[in-house]
């Protein structure tokens, strides 16, 4: 083993040296750039960007040049709508994007062209019937009052004496999603957030594993994670035992419902059922769908649920004025006690879902896009594009842009969102794409937003929550943004 790790030391030392050459040949030379200016430093750097460069977004789009690949990093709204909206059929999710996320097998988000159209057709029947809406809120609504308040009331129970137990936000919220995701997505509550709380549960490590091996794929050359993968170091080491529990836990998920048909006790709806019953498709596309539900549903809410909690812990104006407006929507009889919210009353918390949207401003889930054009063209910003370029869309640049959202573009300010009418205000998804633009924007939206504002209100009305000091919050290099150790902190009731 030992020659072939020394191969690869020299494999990248070489690919690290040819963009030192290539960077010197580039003038004139902003400090953004410096930043980029290889390819080991774009790469640890695309979640970690300074922020204090987010000024005039002509400055930092930047093409870089790495053997048999280009690279456009862009945070421009224009390369958005171009790319997202206006010219969508002439892109795709990106060159040698769908070999990185060969684990995702032929699900839609692996899907291009034709085929993607066909599958988004499913996808959208299902999502605009109204037993779906009912399923999710039930779903939702259920989760809350039987998995989230038993285990918050547990956590803000005193353990010893005085002492209360910490209870890692970041961790519950991933449980939460997870547990949510499966009940509608694949008709099966796997109970990962209980009383007793489980210490370990493989099958949410493998979906955090599996987003770290594709986004260090899909963001490194193919010679990169390629020989990693044939010498099994770095992240690719976890691959197999990643694949094969999560291949386990969804072939069960689908016998389970393939029993149940078979029984006529398959009549509860769900999004697996549904597709197992108007698809034609082979064992294997049912299987690859399943885990694409389980990702796009489990990490984006929790990573938003995470930042809105620390976030509010750092502004309690905004806190109070959230507590404000859900004591001016509930009976009178439940202000100041502890009370569980229906879909009318989540509807009406326009202040909650603002600060929610300056959250996914801030810090979207998903904080980069890949893209890829099929023919060589030129982008409306003159860039000059082809096959070979990996067109990279930053939402957290974006998001932070003082061309775009003004001088506080920096600053928590949920207000933004506001109308003078006190309407929620809208933003173009090419503007705002958090969650994605034109015709590739998430179905699932309208129930991510339920989903949170059911937990954040729950969470904000009848508890404190108290963060720990001295973490370490900063955002991982992951698919999904994370805080690096979690968001550890203390529980306890508001009402007796």
């Amino acid at each position: 083993m030992a020659p072939l790790l020394v191969l690869f030391t020299v494999l990248l030392s070489t690919l690290f040296i040819c963009f030192l050459f290539y960077s010197r040949i580039v003038k004139p030379k902003t400090e953004f750039q410096k930043v980029f200016d290889t390819l080991p430093a774009f790469l640890l750097n695309l979640n970690h960007f300074p922020t204090n460069f987010a000024q005039d977004i002509t400055k930092y789009t930047r093409l870089v040049k790495v053997p048999g690949l280009e690279i456009l990093f862009t945070a421009d709204p224009v390369i958005m709508q171009h790319t997202s909206s206006t010219n969508f059929h002439d892109f795709h999710r990106g060159p040698g994007i769908r070999d990185a996320c060969d684990a995702l097998g032929e699900s839609i988000f692996n899907l291009d062209g034709n085929e993607w159209t066909e599958r988004r057709k499913i996808y959208r029947s299902f999502f605009n019937i109204k037993e779906f809406s009912s399923l999710a809120n039930r779903a939702i609504l259920d989760k809350v009052e039987r998995s989230l308040v038993p285990v918050l009331d547990h956590f803000a129970s005193p353990k010893q004496g005085p002492l209360q137990a910490t209870v890692d936000l970041q961790e519950l919220f991933q449980r939460f999603s997870f547990d949510t995701t499966c009940c509608f997505g694949l008709g099966y509550d796997p109970k990962t957030l209980s009383v007793p709380w489980p210490e370990e549960v493989p099958v949410v490590r493998a979906v955090e594993d599996l987003t770290e091996v594709l986004i260090s794929r899909s963001t490194a050359p193919p010679i990169v994670w390629k020989l990693q993968r044939w010498l099994g170091i770095g992240k690719e080491q976890m691959m197999n035992k990643t694949v094969k529990i999560l291949d386990d836990f969804t072939s069960q998920q689908l016998s389970r419902l393939h029993e149940e048909r078979q029984k006529g006790c398959g009549e509860r709806y769900c999004l697996l059922m549904s597709y197992i019953s108007q698809s034609k498709a082979d064992e294997k596309i049912p299987k690859d769908e399943a885990l694409a539900l389980i990702l796009a549903g489990k990490g984006t809410v929790s990573a938003t649920l995470t930042w809105f909690f620390l976030f509010l812990a750092e502004h309690p104006s905004a806190e109070a004025k959230i507590r404000q407006e859900i004591q001016d929507i509930i009976p009178d009889d439940d202000v100041n006690k502890f009370h569980l919210f229906n879909t009318k009353e989540l509807s009406k918390l326009v202040y909650l879902q603002a600060a929610l949207c300056e959250i996914l401003r801030l810090f979207p889930p998903v904080p980069n896009l890949v893209k890829g054009s099929y023919e060589p063209r030129i982008l409306p910003t003159g860039h000059r594009v082809g096959p070979n370029t990996l067109i990279v869309l930053s939402l957290r640049v974006m998001g932070r842009l003082t061309s775009v959202w003004g001088k506080d573009s920096l600053e928590f300010k949920p207000e933004r969102w506001i109308t003078e009418k006190g309407e929620l205000k809208h933003e173009p998804a090419h503007k705002f794409p958090a969650f994605n633009a034109g015709p590739r924007i998430c179905l699932g939206k309208d129930v991510a937003f339920m989903e949170t504002k059911a937990v954040a209100a729950t969470i904000v009305h009848n508890y404190n929550v108290q963060i720990a000091r001295g973490q370490d919050t900063r955002p991982t290099n992951v698919i999904v943004v994370k805080m690096k150790d979690g968001l550890h902190a203390t529980i306890s009731k508001r009402w007796s």
